[in-house]
């Protein structure tokens, strides 16, 4: 009887060690949210987190929209950041944003881009009949029903005059690596993507950048979900000095 209450007082330990370690990992470990356009930055950023910190980041990459929709039904990162203002806002009217903690992290830019080794160019200050350009090819852009890339890019094509036109080529795409990819591949003559996307593909050429005025203004927003102390650490370590080297080496802007 001895031994078997010597076992029992045994396992007893154990399983709160393991409790307690249960509970020290999760602490020293971070699920983020992010949209697909900031996978190289956002990875730069949370590797240089995890040698400074000892905490380690897992991302959640996906369009904006998908991603609060997976909040929604039940996700919870510890951090959601958002390349869209409106998807920001909806995360923090649920109430899912933990003391206000909601900021712009880095800003971009969005480009007509078309696979390098075309041989045809456009110029998108002068007149553009899309429907002879595009003939029997579709146009590449994320959808927008769901890709803050693919809004942007719609907002640009009606302040160009080009919606009407374009709009039954559209080849729409879960998000913007992928429109970017279907361009890469030459399967379509042109598309619309962040800046930073293009400048990273070899694949691909810029033939311009939209003016800043023909769009919303690309925001990435960051949101504090959850309680964590390291999540606070993190969101204030997307806005360092270090942070911003690394969002301005990919091609984002960032605020001062």
């Amino acid at each position: 009887m001895r031994d078997i209450k010597i076992i029992i007082v045994v396992i007893a330990i154990v399983l709160c060690s393991c409790v307690n370690n249960s509970k020290k990992d999760a602490q020293n470990r971070l699920v983020v949210f992010a949209g697909a356009g900031l996978t190289d930055a956002l990875t730069e950023i949370c590797d240089s987190f995890f040698i400074t910190n000892g905490v380690e980041v897992k991302l959640n990459l996906a369009s904006s929209g998908t991603l609060a929709r997976q909040i929604e039904q039940g996700g919870e990162p510890d951090l959601y950041i958002s390349a869209s203002k409106r998807w920001a806002d909806y995360i923090d009217s649920l109430g899912y944003v933990v003391d206000q903690q909601k900021t712009m992290v880095a800003g971009n830019k969005l480009s007509l881009i078309q696979p390098i080794n075309s041989k045809t160019s456009v110029d998108i200050d002068s007149a553009i009949i899309w429907s002879d350009i595009l003939a029997d090819d579709y146009f590449s852009i994320g959808d927008p029903s769901h890709v803050p890339a693919g809004k942007y890019a719609v907002a640009a094509l009606k302040h160009y005059g080009w919606y009407t036109a374009i709009k039954p080529k559209m080849l729409p795409a879960k998000d913007v690596r992928s429109a970017l990819m279907v361009v890469e591949l030459g399967e379509v003559p042109y598309g619309i993507v962040y800046k930073t996307d293009a400048l990273k593909s070899s694949k691909v050429k810029i033939v311009a950048d939209f003016a800043d005025g023909s769009h919303p203004a690309i925001q990435n927003i960051a949101s504090v979900i959850s309680d964590k102390s390291n999540a606070q650490l993190l969101y204030k370590y997307l806005q360092s000095p270090l942070a911003k080297s690394i969002w301005m080496k990919y091609g984002f802007s960032v605020p001062e």
